[in-house]
């Protein structure tokens, strides 16, 4: 439980990181007169955490086939675009400035999903290596 709680917690701010550049870029793009306050610093830290909650519901402790691990991964970013677009866009009206907007920043959360992943695998594969390194050493050490 306790290496799941720090996967998630790396995931969350790896993704808070990623949406505020996402948030910087569709902003540039779709709205660059726009100005915010402070508030507006809160933004990625509310997506971040609403990213992570379709995370933590499809957790599974046993071990996934590739083919299901690709099915829960589309299935997360579906619901996390669904959450996002929700959240963001909740209460305006349905135009077509609203419908391109929401397009960009559909692609802005696939951008950052993927991105996510890719990092956390790199940062695995370090371990993965670090570790099989140190078994080796250790297996020379200890061999008769």
């Amino acid at each position: 439980m306790k290496d799941r709680v720090k996967e998630i917690a790396g995931s969350y701010f790896i993704s808070v990181t990623l949406i505020n550049i996402a948030i910087y870029a569709t902003g540039m793009i779709f709205r660059p007169q726009q100005t915010f306050g402070y508030e507006a610093f809160l933004s990625p830290l509310l997506f971040g955490l609403l990213t992570v909650i379709p995370t933590v519901i499809m957790y599974s402790k046993k071990e996934l086939t590739v083919r299901q691990l690709l099915f829960r991964k589309v299935i997360q970013l579906l619901l996390d675009i669904v959450i996002v677009i929700a959240v963001v866009f909740a209460g305006n009206e349905l135009n077509k400035e609203t419908i391109i907007t929401a397009a960009g920043v559909s692609v802005s959360i696939v951008i950052v999903f993927a991105a996510v992943h890719v990092i956390e695998w790199l940062l695995e594969r370090r371990t993965a290596k670090q570790l099989t390194q140190q078994l080796t050493e250790f297996q020379k050490r200890n061999s008769f």
